[in-house]
């Protein structure tokens, strides 16, 4: 078919018919960047995390170092002050964090927190699996049945649980399996997630790929780098270390996360569509783990992902409890006994990174589960 005439008049623009250079050739509406609701509210939650961190450090700045200059400095030269903030902001944020001098070991502190680092990933692998395990069936039967059978006990063992401080639960485990794994192992439950000293000296010595008597290599993480490097008992100690340490974060953070998810699960009870299911005769057991566990997945998530700082604390006083020398929350132990205060700011800046992100991995994940959760977002 041949174009009409006046589709090929010239524009008032130019004379050639073409566009102004001015305003430039438009892109196909095909080939435009097109975001989507959760891609844009992902992108507006990880632009914020930066001013959150500055929060964060703002705080600390304000609660650890002006106390500190405020007994050194003079007031008169205490105009400078602010100079420091900025400072310590730009230490931070490009990993110029210090030397470790309280220990034996004269280490970059960035070199330190690499190592710690991932044994207490291991022991979050192992525990964090337990903990859903326990929490998401426990609560959500808890909170949807009305026998006094179920959610009495299930309350008053969680309870229990939030009432003892963890720190005296990890010594209670600890005591009660001391003899039997040292008669099993010949080691002890304790002292992080490698053998203990001892132990190692009764072997012939730490083997080449241990560095200063807790870090592992190529990986980090005790357990992987036993099995690469086929050491077998290492790995058999490591693992049943790991899995002692890790159940015991679990059960303590399920009666934090119970506390929580169960007035989730009884209000889904009540919903219409549950009482109109149940109305048309379609059992409890179909209506529970069918329809309810679907429905509360997302609040589920949620809980957890505002309860993340609650599970960092039970695990690093659970790394406390059994000594694990090799855990983060043991160097953060070992740095507030000591009085070094030079790794508390970028201790806390690291777990402000974890809970940040989580809680945004958290979130895309409940508004795939349910995008009505995007709403007003």
């Amino acid at each position: 078919m041949t174009t009409p005439p006046e589709k090929l008049a010239p524009s008032p623009e130019s004379p050639t018919g073409s566009p102004s250079s001015s305003e430039g050739p438009s892109l196909p509406d095909s080939h435009r960047l097109v975001l989507s609701s959760v891609a844009r509210y992902a992108l507006r939650r990880a632009l914020l995390i930066p001013a959150q961190l500055v929060f964060v450090l703002l705080i600390l700045y304000i609660v650890i170092d002006v106390p500190i200059a405020l007994t050194q400095t003079p007031p008169e030269s205490l105009a400078t002050i602010d100079r420091g903030f900025f400072q310590m902001l730009f230490n931070i944020f490009t990993g110029n964090w210090g030397t470790a001098a309280y220990l034996k070991y004269q280490l970059p502190w960035t070199q330190l927190f690499a190592y710690y680092i991932p044994p207490s990933i291991q022991l979050a692998v192992f525990a964090l699996p337990i903990a859903a395990v326990l929490a998401y069936p426990v609560s959500l039967l808890a909170g949807w049945s009305r026998r006094p059978g179920v959610d009495a006990p299930a309350r008053f063992v969680t309870l229990t649980g939030a009432l003892l401080p963890v720190f005296v639960v990890g010594t209670l485990v600890l005591n009660a399996l001391f003899f039997s794994y040292l008669d099993y192992f010949q080691d002890v439950p304790s002292q992080g997630l490698l053998p203990a000293d001892f132990w190692f000296f009764n072997h012939g010595g730490y083997p080449s790929w241990i560095l200063y008597q807790f870090a592992t290599t190529p990986t980090g993480f005790p357990l992987v780098d036993a099995v690469i490097h086929q050491a077998w008992t290492v790995a058999a100690i490591s693992f049943t270390k790991t899995l002692i340490q890790a159940s015991v974060v679990a059960v303590a953070y399920v009666a934090i996360f119970f506390r929580h998810a169960r007035s989730i699960a009884r209000s889904v009870r009540e919903e219409v569509y549950i009482v109109g299911a149940r109305s048309r005769g379609i059992s409890e057991r179909t209506l529970l783990w069918r329809h309810a566990a679907r429905a509360v997945a997302p609040s589920f998530l949620l809980v957890f992902a505002l309860t993340i700082p609650e599970y960092l604390g039970v695990q690093f006083a659970v790394e406390v409890a059994f000594v694990d020398q090799s855990g983060f929350g043991y160097l953060i132990f070992a740095s507030l006994t000591t009085g070094e205060l030079s790794p508390v700011i970028p201790l806390v800046f690291l777990i402000a990174i974890v809970v940040l992100v989580w809680a945004l991995i958290v979130d895309l994940i409940a508004l795939r589960l349910d995008p009505r959760g995007l709403a007003g977002r």
